[in-house]
């Protein structure tokens, strides 16, 4: 090896991982449901979380002062 051979850049990326590839595993001609048409959810569920995250912080600033005085 000369320093010849060190100047010259060479041809191999950086990091050989990121190179670009096409998918090929999955089957793009068959269609499936959007997520959003397959969540189990109901209507009007979870609307007791904001009642329950008052009771938490009324509690904690109760303690919060009982301890700090």
């Amino acid at each position: 090896m000369s320093d010849q051979d060190k100047d010259q850049p060479q041809e191999a990326s950086l990091n050989p991982a990121l190179k670009s590839t096409t998918e090929t595993v999955y089957d793009t001609e068959h269609r499936s449901a959007a997520p959003i048409d397959t969540t189990s959810a109901s209507e009007n569920e979870g609307e007791g979380w904001p009642v329950a995250w008052l009771i938490v912080t009324v509690v904690g600033i109760a303690l919060a002062i009982y301890f700090l005085v």
